[in-house]
């Protein structure tokens, strides 16, 4: 199987890695270019790509440093928004029916949403999105509630990107508030973590982030409220 036709399951990471790639970079650069600010980040969005059902994505604010530090054009901004968007649908399929099925059906929806972003890129969406040697950790050290905390922080960082390209306000709201529910299971999870202990620097950087994406959802949530009812 040639390097072109091997299969990357995650949508968004094959995207990521493909405009990374017309810049000169892969994805192990994230942390160097400090737009990802952790090499475990990395290490997630690269496994990613081999593993059906972790579909890891940057965070808001990571995304804003890849468009500010690459410059990235408006194609490959809409490239990247429908990938976002290709992703959580093809999140949803793999909860349903046959991975390699879902991957499919999901890229047929990541190529119609490219086409259609490149020529209407003014209508379709509410809001933009906000504009070295890897250790390779393996995942069976850790314990089984670290893991399923790491899926609900992907979960949960979808419905963050979702909440913020809706165009109905309403459809906003309850994605933001998927986010803020989602996280939070996940620091619950979090905290009955024993591998890695919650000493490690894995540990405080995942935690640190679903802290930080509930802040982002609860203010998105708060903020958007207060527009509806005034």
């Amino acid at each position: 199987m040639t390097s072109s036709s091997i299969r990357r399951w995650n949508i968004f990471a094959r995207e990521l890695e493909d405009v990374l790639a017309l810049h000169g970079y892969k994805l192990s650069h994230l942390d160097d270019l400090a737009i990802v600010l952790h090499p475990e980040k990395v290490r997630r969005l690269r496994q990613s790509l081999k593993s059906p059902g972790h579909l890891t994505t940057l965070n808001p604010d990571e995304m804003e440093r890849l468009i500010t530090t690459l410059r990235l054009t408006g194609e490959e901004q809409c490239r990247l928004r429908a990938a976002l968007l290709a992703t959580a649908v093809e999140m949803i399929l793999m909860d349903r029916i046959d991975a390699k099925v879902a991957l499919m059906a999901s890229d047929d929806v990541f190529h119609l949403l490219f086409a259609a972003m490149k020529a209407r890129p003014d209508t379709l969406l509410a809001t933009q999105i906000r504009t070295a040697t890897m250790i390779e950790h393996q995942e069976t050290t850790y314990d089984q509630q670290f893991l399923a905390a790491l899926d609900l922080i992907d979960r949960a960082t979808l419905a963050l990107h979702l909440c913020r390209q809706t165009i109905s306000v309403q459809d906003g709201l309850v994605h933001a508030r998927l986010a803020h529910e989602t996280y939070a299971q996940a620091l619950v999870l979090l905290a009955q973590t024993q591998s890695p202990s919650p000493e490690s620097e894995t540990w405080c950087y995942w935690h640190e982030q679903a802290i930080e994406g509930q802040q982002q959802a609860s203010v998105f949530f708060h903020t958007q409220k207060e527009r509806q009812e005034s």
